[in-house]
């Protein structure tokens, strides 16, 4: 049986995407266009096309011709791009209308809870489950496909983030009678007012929300097979995140790793599908004409090269009149780097045996369980103490294989459906070690509690109180000490916000000891009158393999504060306690390590990447390291070969059994070695 091979798999990718004003096509022209891509070394374009403004000569009505069409037309565009080699993806957007399509059918808008609907500056927001959304977008994209002939389709702002005001933010779920019709007539239920995760009937507007989304782009695919089945559609054949920068909760957006995590996120959610994260060239949406350090562009691309990812860039305007070109000189730098080594970006995998597991759950939705600080702070930790992992997405357990795995990590993964209980908990029997956090899986899929924790592998027999905001507490490291080095200066370590009292089975293993809250203040009284048999983690075995359970978050303090008392604790756990192998060697905590290879196993890829450049929230050019050992893991063989892309230079190496240990005399931003 032959397997289906689309132009778009196992290619390396060389993205731009010009998100253009109307203005722009005003004095398009096709040559200069096309040759701007050719000096980036480009071989993907994404250019606007339809449903916002129409830039080529549409027949549909409910579609606003942009104005400006006096240059060359997007016809002539995509067909010289097309001849340079350059594929060209249509972008299109059907979230909003102007206002006098919008008067014509004021039935197709969204409609918040307070019974408004969203006008920004005359662009009026349609509802998703608007005719509009549902049945014009359809015919719009089907004109696309006969008239512009592009390579591929782009969706923006698709599916609920109809709901996401430019200025105001989030206004809530829509209230228009299109959503409470088909809301209605899926579950005989009227609609939430409020994103609140602890109402089921919002958990069933949380799968209202997917299943009309998943049915909205199999719609739009049933379309492409009809008229061209060799389109590619995003976000159905391929995936594509941002690392962007943003003014609102800075602190949590705008992380240095961002790169590496979401396409890792992304990779290994969904396996089967083309997947890229783009690096967003302005300074959040408020200020599209302002560009991001170039050494911030550097980076990224540097994150999406180790983790088998590709070049992509993104930005408003065209590229020979944009207002801050400040950031080309690098892009083109890693662009052409890429282009030079194509053969080697494509259809790479990570060796990982570590799963960390995301608790995300939707896209378009807001009532999620607050910010994931313990996860990010596992992903700081396995990144800075260089251990190779991927990351996977909750809500995409059940579609993946977990079979190349040792280690599954569950960060305060607190929703988690009875059949990925069993499927973790079969992990673990069959020989794996799962370690679960603070609140996992105490709450089903929809948020319904649990009597108890859902986990059979973790040994305990019920959660009793759970302590929040807790302040003034610690644990006692005790008989543990010879298992912590990291902490042999130290008798206490502490905890802070929440602690889960547990009653746990019979044989299992419990290590240290909980010092309850107790007075801080004035100097005199600062000291514990308790200390409780309550353990800092647990470790059960469970078939061939072992449950761990730490009933607080020290992920989320190292993430908020990085205190050397939490970094220890997690690292000595990993490497002493559970003897989970990592990247040996000299590297530095400011160096990122990736380890990944081709598909078929013929060659290898070590990746490092220098971070000494991000100082507090900005970018600078990094300082150079010198000297660094890596040593990793190795079954194959002495390898013949072992080669610097980055210096075009032969790298020493030494194998051993079961060992190669390789030999960088200098890292700058980073460094990418080929094995074969």
């Amino acid at each position: 049986m032959k397997t289906e091979q689309y132009w778009w798999k196992d290619r390396a990718w060389r993205i731009v995407q010009t998100n253009m004003r109307e203005i722009d096509m005003a004095d398009m022209d096709a040559e200069r266009y096309v040759q701007e891509l050719k000096d980036f070394g480009a071989n993907t374009v994404l250019i606007n096309t339809g449903g916002i403004a129409a830039s080529y000569e549409t027949d549909i009505p409910y579609q606003t011709p942009n104005p400006f069409l006096t240059g060359d037309s997007l016809n002539k565009v995509v067909k010289a791009c097309q001849d340079a080699g350059i594929r060209v993806i249509s972008r299109v957007d059907f979230s909003k209308v102007r206002r006098p399509i919008y008067e014509q059918h004021p039935e197709w808008a969204y409609v918040s809870p307070k019974g408004e609907i969203i006008d920004y500056h005359g662009l009026i927001h349609m509802c998703f489950n608007s005719e509009y959304q549902q049945k014009v977008s359809l015919d719009i994209i089907r004109e696309i496909i006969r008239k512009v002939n592009p390579d591929g389709l782009f969706l923006n702002m698709g599916g609920y983030s109809v709901a996401l005001d430019y200025t105001r933010g989030y206004q809530g779920i829509c209230q228009c009678e299109n959503c409470r019709k088909r809301f209605y007539d899926m579950f005989g239920l009227e609609l939430p007012i409020e994103d609140d995760p602890d109402d089921p009937i919002y958990q069933k507007y949380k799968e209202f929300q997917n299943i009309t989304v998943k049915e909205y782009y199999e719609n739009i695919k049933r379309v492409i097979k009809e008229e061209n089945p060799e389109l590619l559609f995003f976000p159905i054949d391929m995936l594509r995140g941002e690392i962007g920068t943003f003014f609102d909760k800075a602190d949590q957006n705008n992380y240095m790793y961002k790169g590496s995590e979401l396409l890792k996120s992304e990779k290994y959610s969904n396996p089967d599908k083309v997947a890229s994260v783009t690096s967003v060239d302005f300074i959040d949406m408020w200020y599209r004409h302002a560009a991001v350090s170039p050494y911030e562009q550097e980076l990224r691309l540097a994150q999406m090269f180790a983790n088998g990812g590709f070049a992509d860039f993104y930005q408003i305007g065209r590229l020979d009149d944009h207002y801050d070109k400040s950031g080309y000189k690098a892009l083109k730098k890693m662009f052409h780097y890429h282009k030079g080594h194509e053969e080697d970006y494509h259809s790479n995998i990570s060796t990982a045996k570590i799963a960390l597991i995301s608790p995300r759950e939707t896209n378009w939705s807001k009532g999620e369980i607050g910010f994931p600080a313990e996860y990010y702070g596992w992903y700081y930790l396995l990144t800075q103490q260089h251990y190779i992992f991927d990351c996977i997405q909750m809500n995409a357990v059940d579609k993946v294989s977990l079979d190349k795995y040792n280690t599954i990590i569950l960060p305060d993964v607190q929703n988690i459906s009875d059949a990925c209980v069993k499927r973790f908990d079969d992990f673990v029997e069959k020989g794996g070690t799962l370690i679960a956090t603070g609140e996992t899986a105490m709450w089903d899929e929809h948020r319904k509690k649990r009597q108890g924790i859902g986990l059979k592998s973790l040994g305990i027999v019920k959660i009793g109180y759970i302590g929040r905001d807790y302040i003034s507490a610690y644990f006692e490291i005790g008989d543990s000490k010879e298992l912590f080095p990291h902490l042999e200066n130290s008798k206490w370590i502490y905890l802070h916000d929440v602690y889960c009292y547990a009653q746990y089975e019979v044989g299992v293993k419990q290590y240290m000891k909980l010092i309850p809250p107790h007075r801080h203040s004035p100097a005199e009284d600062a000291y514990p009158t308790n200390i409780t048999e309550y353990p800092s983690f647990s470790i059960n075995e469970f078939g061939k393999g072992r449950g761990v359970f730490i009933p607080w978050k020290p992920g989320a303090e190292h993430y908020y504060f990085g205190f050397p008392h939490m970094s220890a604790f997690m690292q000595d756990l990993l490497d002493k306690v559970l003897g989970i192998q990592h990247v040996d060697g000299n590297l530095p905590e400011v160096v990122e390590i990736e380890h990944t290879r081709r598909k078929d196993g013929s060659v290898d890829y070590v990746h490092l990447i220098n971070y000494t450049g991000h100082v507090l929230k900005a970018y600078y050019a990094p300082v150079p390291i010198y000297d660094l050992k890596v040593e990793i893991p190795w079954e194959k063989g002495e390898p013949k070969k072992v080669y610097s892309m980055v210096n075009e230079a032969p790298i020493q190496f030494v194998y051993e059994e079961g060992k190669l240990k390789l030999y960088v005399s200098k890292l700058e931003l980073f460094e990418g070695i080929k094995i074969y």
